[in-house]
């Protein structure tokens, strides 16, 4: 991979660390910052992956004009790494399984820490999530710990049994091994930073309706 790939990408780490750094005292947030400390994120462990974009990946150019009134160098950072990531997609999913139309065409992650990842990672996955407006991911679960960092909003979150809450651009959402959680985006797309620290060989599965 060329130096100039490695830098971009990088950067787009170590902006993540320092946003998350303001958030050290939330749920789990301390968790994350710890593991991606101890990931090999050096030059030589850098490789590339099989780039891939998605039809979600549309919503990107809107997502990152409204995060980059917030955090310039956060949104700067992702458009320059967008091309060197894999955007993949939970084959668990599907539009009908989903109880979407045009579910597939609006959902799109991709890992920068991973297996399908620009760094391989040990059992800890950093990426992006990226979802159209107006969708209802709904209840999902999954052995992994997991933190989202809302770039965008508003959009909605529940947890377990409990109801949707509004969460704001910038909030940090903790989700415990097992806990179900959906998200129902509004009338922008929703970007996030999302993390799962450990037992990731299990992918997420819906929650039987």
């Amino acid at each position: 991979m060329s130096d100039d790939v490695y830098g971009d990408v990088r950067w787009l780490v170590d902006a993540i660390v320092g946003g998350l750094e303001a958030y050290r005292g939330s749920e789990g947030v301390g968790e994350v910052l710890e593991g991606i400390a101890a990931q090999d994120i050096s030059s030589p462990s850098c490789r590339s992956p099989a780039v891939q974009r998605l039809p979600a990946c549309r919503h990107l150019a809107a997502a990152l004009g409204e995060l980059a009134i917030a955090d310039s160098n956060l949104a700067a950072a992702i458009a320059a790494a967008e091309d060197a990531l894999a955007w993949r997609q939970n084959p668990n999913y599907s539009d009908e399984a989903m109880g979407q139309a045009a579910y597939m065409d609006n959902y799109a992650y991709a890992e920068i820490i991973g297996p399908t990842g620009v760094f391989a990672g040990l059992d800890f996955l950093l990426g992006l999530l990226i979802l159209g407006p107006g969708l209802y991911y709904r209840d999902h679960f999954h052995l992994a710990p997991e933190l989202y960092w809302v770039l965008t909003g508003p959009s909605e979150w529940r947890r377990g049994t409990g109801e949707f809450a509004e969460r704001a651009a910038g909030e940090t959402i903790w989700h415990a091994p097992l806990v179900p959680h959906a998200t129902r985006t509004g009338a922008t797309p929703l970007l996030a930073v999302w993390t799962w620290t450990r037992d990731t060989g299990e992918p997420a599965r819906l929650v039987p309706e």
